[in-house]
């Protein structure tokens, strides 16, 4: 009799027992491979580019992050970037802007022809699953030179670009911070 009861007993524990835990999956990351030391070749700006590319083109194209108050989208390695040409707000005499990466003071068909979306995609051709912000030195305002794949180019200002390396340039010690 107490063989069946602790039979039985072992037997609802085992019912109602957690499963065995798995080991997690490794947390998504941007490749360190992404970063490079060297800069990419022959970059050339947002706006010269966008004239001719098409779609699954190669290029190379020197930019600075920002294009709104959030340049980088939350829980994905995808960011936008303008042209250098382009004149963000701290670069603008007396402009005290909190988010002077945010090109405030241009107007939208100057923003559409400068700015693009830069993401960086697993195997699965899908932007990773984490932010890029603060990884290998990306942050708003900062001076970048990326290869990559044109994902995605239109005449409605869609212009997407899937980086495979990514030169981020020394911040220059001169200039004063804001």
């Amino acid at each position: 009799m107490l063989t069946s009861t602790i039979a039985t007993i072992a037997s609802l524990f085992m019912l109602f027992a957690p499963p065995p835990s798995t080991p997690p999956a490794s947390a998504p990351k941007i490749p360190d491979a992404v970063f490079v030391a060297e800069k990419p070749k022959d970059p050339k700006g947002v706006a010269e580019v966008r004239k001719t590319a098409k779609n699954g083109d190669t290029v190379v194209i020197a930019a600075k992050i920002g294009g709104r108050a959030e340049p980088f989208v939350k829980n994905r390695a995808v960011f936008l970037v303008a042209d250098r040409a382009l004149k963000s707000c701290d670069q603008t005499p007396d402009d005290l802007c909190k988010t002077p990466w945010d090109y405030c003071c241009e107007p939208p068909e100057s923003k559409k022809i400068n700015m693009m979306t830069v993401q960086v995609v697993g195997d699965d051709g899908k932007p990773i699953k984490i932010g890029a912000q603060s990884t290998g030195g990306l942050e708003p305002l900062a001076l970048i030179v990326f290869e990559g794949t044109v994902a995605e180019i239109d005449d409605k200002g869609t212009f997407i670009v899937n980086a495979k390396k990514i030169f981020v340039e020394k911040a220059d010690k001169k200039s004063p911070a804001k």
